[in-house]
């Protein structure tokens, strides 16, 4: 064994082993069961399996323990003749494993210089991944590129995390490819660690280039709460062509306990704002979905490799206070603040006095600073915000019409005697619940998140009459 990351028979440093992956043709989800058995056949390899690529397709990947670039290399090329000759196939990829549970789609980047479509005589692009730390700099690249010259015109474009990507374009078919940038690639590992070989066929490679934002290093994705019904509450990513497959949540209860789910395709509605919901309301979309309980919230998200992205509890509480406001009806207000208020009481109060009577702001030291917020819903789904370092009353409403109200403009007026910071009239949900999270992230940040409690009032409604009993 090598214990050098360079040369041909070198290991990256902690021997990771290296993850290969044959794509197919096929979309992932019309794969047949009998292709997925058979796939899995040719391949011969233990613990091989599926995921999807940028794009969509098919891939089968296994892994190479205690392997190098050549090795693997070698394996994978194996692998793809076999498979070729009963599917069509796209590409083929090594990836040292500790790099490809973090990035498993490859992060192409474009030719800064030539990013055109593929002439008639490109029929596949080789890239290879090098990483930053190699025995020469980056200035020497260039002299790098051409031990490539004998699979076809080369570039280099710059990839994440500094390393580098030396991108040759081929008219050799892919096996072909493969194998002379194997051959070309003896001189360049001796100064250079390499990353990932991935030979994939060009339109493939021109593809994913037009639209590779969504092909970036795995994050967390754009997500939302949607009310569960009985089951609990869900939450949802809109895009349901994202590639999420196998990848799971994770989320805490009130009382510590946690909970895991795993991401599943499921049609959702979407209404004009942008805003998923189970209720019917808007355009039905097929997204990714998983199911929480009630009263749990989202901590994070887990790729099918393990690596975890944590999600922004600020984000979470926006994305609670949307879902909290989507299908409730005028009158209702939820009431934010810290948790371990209590109101003072008034020594002078006479005793004969309705204590309903007694204005809370007058026993409110006026140096005592509350950062409170309220969220009051009105006719024709208007939403009043209101922030204050005063305990905000709740307000008796003669009616809750939006009627003439100026949307979307924040008043500092100072209509309300106990609304110091103003207040905002929006349809926009999204809008009024970022208010109330700006409002404590600054003052006071995850301190006053963690200390942060909420109240839900209800209109009151009369018992309803049966007009025959009358």
């Amino acid at each position: 064994m090598s214990h050098s990351p360079f040369g041909l028979h070198g290991r990256p440093a902690g021997d990771p082993g290296f993850t290969v992956a044959i794509e197919i043709g096929t979309d992932l989800y019309d794969l047949e069961l009998h292709q997925q058995s058979r796939l899995l056949e040719l391949t011969g390899r233990p613990g091989a399996d599926f995921d999807q690529s940028a794009t969509g397709c098919a891939r089968v990947v296994y892994e190479l323990p205690h392997t190098g670039w050549f090795a693997a290399g070698d394996d994978a090329l194996g692998v793809l003749r076999v498979i070729e000759a009963e599917f069509d196939v796209f590409g083929a990829e090594i990836c040292r494993s500790d790099l490809w549970a973090e990035e498993p789609i490859f992060p192409t980047m474009p030719n800064e210089v030539d990013d055109g479509r593929p002439t008639g005589d490109q029929c596949s692009v080789v890239t290879v991944e090098l990483d930053a730390a190699g025995r020469r700099p980056p200035s020497e690249l260039a002299a790098t590129l051409d031990l490539l010259r004998h699979v076809g015109p080369s570039h280099c474009t710059p990839a994440p995390e500094g390393r580098h990507h030396l991108v040759t374009s081929s008219q050799w078919d892919l096996s072909s490819a493969g194998l002379v940038a194997a051959k070309s690639l003896h001189g360049i590992s001796d100064d250079w660690q390499i990353n990932r070989v991935r030979v994939v066929d060009s339109q493939t490679y021109y593809l994913e280039l037009e639209d590779r934002a969504r092909y970036h290093p795995p994050r967390v994705p754009e997500w939302q709460f949607a009310l569960g019904g009985e089951n609990g509450r869900m939450v949802v990513v809109p895009d349901g062509s994202a590639n999420l497959h196998g990848w799971t949540v994770a989320s805490r209860q009130s009382d510590g306990q946690e909970h895991t789910a795993e991401l599943t395709r499921d049609l959702v509605w979407i209404d004009e704002a942008g805003l998923v919901n189970l209720l019917g309301d808007g355009d039905r979309i097929e997204a990714w979905t998983a199911t929480l309980p009630g009263n749990a919230l989202l901590t994070s998200f887990a790729t099918p490799q393990g690596t975890e992205f944590s999600v922004d509890r600020w984000d979470g509480m926006t994305k609670w206070l949307v879902e909290t406001l989507v299908g409730n009806g005028s009158g209702l207000i939820v009431d934010l603040g810290p948790s371990d208020y209590v109101a003072p009481v008034r020594d002078d109060a006479d005793e004969d006095e309705d204590e309903d009577a007694i204005d809370l702001v007058d026993l409110l030291d006026p140096d005592d600073e509350v950062i409170n917020a309220q969220l009051h819903v009105l006719d024709d789904g208007v939403v009043m915000v209101r922030r204050s370092r005063t305990v905000l009353r709740r307000l008796r409403l003669g009616d809750h019409s939006a009627d003439g109200l100026e949307l979307d403009l924040w008043h500092h007026d100072g209509h309300f005697d106990d609304c110091t910071d103003g207040y905002l009239f929006t349809t926009d949900l999204h809008l009024a619940a970022s208010a109330c999270t700006a409002w404590f992230r600054d003052h006071g940040g995850l301190d006053a998140l963690d200390a942060l409690g909420c109240d839900y009032s209800f209109p009151d409604a009369l018992p309803a009459h049966d007009r025959e009993d009358a």
